[in-house]
């Protein structure tokens, strides 16, 4: 098996000085959460996120944060010494977001994401919450999803919905992580250095049925490539190594493969504790999760640049963030006519009911 030749950057880090955190936090204290089934209150929280981000972020920082979004930008960032909460509930042992929390992260992950991109969510995921609670949860621990405690190889979120209704980036931010449990970041070009160009040519073809994430509990999944090239000729990838199925044999001796090139290479692995947050594209990172024990809780939210086209597909009314997956997947007629967009899926993919 090819090992990688080329020289990739390395993750991009940035630290945030100690008294810009420190007035952050003193006004993020004086946030509440909202009832985020209330759109206007969850978006008056965003924008007052927002604004305190870019009130208290040094210059620097916040340019460094907003390349991070350009189109040019890093496809991975890792932020350090963010404001967090001074004082912390139990982890929710049912993965809901406890009542009695401040909203000091949450301030935080809408104040880096909300100025430059918008935080969305799935009605069938956790309850259309924006914010995830990443948490494990009785029952569940074996799972490999965000419930769990077992290792979780690298993979895409929402690969079932790629590209077009999928999240375009992720951020995690720790809450609490006192066993130091590593989260994993593989950049895509690492992949393709190391790939066969066979098996490279293999993963572009629609041959992987991608179902639907255990945290969805849907019976639908799609079939696609794991692998393509956007307009710009950027390789993407959508992908959960550990699910994906074959449509037929070169499918099967193209997950093996991919499987085995995965094992040889060597990911960053980052400690998300309390003030530290992972940016990152979803369809350029592969992230995953080493096994684990004792407490680990972290927050995650997906954002897209592209909030639009998901309001249009499912006829959201405007400033919606929530969106029904089962809406997303349906293919509606083409309509051309008086500029209408046409908004089926890509043509790679095709969905289907389990």
């Amino acid at each position: 098996m090819p090992q990688p030749t080329a020289s990739f950057a390395a993750l991009q880090r940035l630290v945030i000085p100690p008294e810009p955190r420190q007035a952050w936090l003193r006004e993020a204290l004086d946030l509440r959460y909202p009832d985020t089934r209330d759109v206007e209150a969850w978006r008056a929280f965003a924008a007052a996120s927002s604004a305190l981000a870019q009130r208290h972020l040094p210059a620097a920082a916040f340019r460094q944060i907003r390349e991070f979004f350009s189109p040019a930008g890093p496809d991975a960032l890792l932020i350090e010494n963010l404001p967090d909460d001074l004082a912390l509930p139990p982890p929710p042992v049912d993965g809901s977001r406890p009542a009695a929390k401040s909203a000091v992260s949450e301030a935080v992950i809408a104040g880096l994401v909300e100025p430059h991109a918008e935080i969305f969510a799935y009605s069938n995921e956790k309850a259309g919450a924006p914010i995830h609670e990443i948490v494990p949860v009785p029952g569940k621990e074996e799972a490999r999803s965000n419930a769990g405690r077992v290792a979780f190889p690298c993979h895409t979120d929402v690969a079932f919905l790629a590209p077009d209704f999928s999240p375009s980036g992720l951020i995690l931010l720790g809450l609490r992580n006192p066993t130091a449990a590593a989260t994993s970041v593989l950049f895509l070009d690492r992949v393709l250095e190391a790939a066969p160009k066979s098996l490279v040519e293999s993963l572009s073809k629609p041959i992987f049925h991608h179902p639907a994430p255990a945290s969805f509990e849907l019976a639908f999944s799609a079939t696609g490539p794991v692998l393509w090239r956007d307009e710009s000729g950027t390789a993407r990838v959508a992908v959960q190594t550990h699910a994906v199925q074959a449509a037929n044999a070169e499918g099967r001796q193209a997950i093996a493969e991919l499987r085995a090139v995965l094992a040889q290479l060597q990911p960053e692995r980052v400690i998300l504790g309390p003030g530290v947050a992972l940016l990152f594209r979803n369809d350029r990172v592969l992230h995953g999760r080493d096994a684990f024990h004792g407490e680990r809780w972290l927050q995650r939210a997906y954002f897209t640049q592209c909030s639009e086209r998901f309001r249009e597909r499912t006829g959201a009314g405007p400033g919606a963030f929530v969106f029904d997956a089962c809406q997303l997947l349906r293919r509606p007629a083409c309509q051309t006519n008086g500029g209408q967009k046409n908004l089926a899926p890509h043509p790679s993919f095709r969905h289907s009911r389990n």
